[in-house]
């Protein structure tokens, strides 16, 4: 089963964000006929497209880069990347994301933010996620966290 593996101190500011935003952006649940639905909780989402990364879900995003002040619509989100999954970092990094979760792109919203957030606060260094074929589930050190989202 693959696992990911990101670096707590990014996951951090993706997961303060999420908790802190006043909105969460809806769920996609198809995209023909188009058709959302509500977040419950401060979310993260799961991302592969140019690398795999972690990104908050709350509304306004999270802009990465020093002009983020000067411009809240425009710019790219602050992305927690996976371990050896950065395109500007790893020169590996597509066969790296391909041998993880294989070759689509894809979103999938993980309702975590608090759980990772504890996580962390409780001394955490790696958020490490494993991925089934119809699951993603938390991993800690001792055993699988029986959070789990079904794909």
């Amino acid at each position: 089963m693959p696992v990911l593996r990101f670096k707590a101190e990014d996951v951090r500011r993706v997961v303060e964000h999420s908790i802190a935003a006043p909105k969460q952006s809806e769920q996609v649940v198809e995209y023909v006929p188009h058709t959302t639905r509500p977040i419950a909780a401060p979310a993260v989402l799961l991302v592969h497209d140019q690398g795999v990364y972690l990104v908050s879900n709350g509304k306004p995003r999270d802009i990465a880069g020093a002009d983020a002040t000067d411009r809240k619509d425009e710019g790219r989100s602050f992305c927690a990347y996976a371990i050896g999954c950065h395109p500007e970092k790893d020169a590996d990094w597509y066969e790296t994301a391909r041998g993880l979760v294989g070759g689509d792109d894809f979103v999938e919203t993980l309702p975590w933010a608090r759980k990772l957030k504890a996580l962390i606060d409780g001394g955490a260094r790696i958020i490490t996620l494993r991925m089934t074929r119809d699951s993603i589930e938390i991993v800690h050190d001792r055993a699988p966290d029986r959070t789990r989202r079904k794909l």
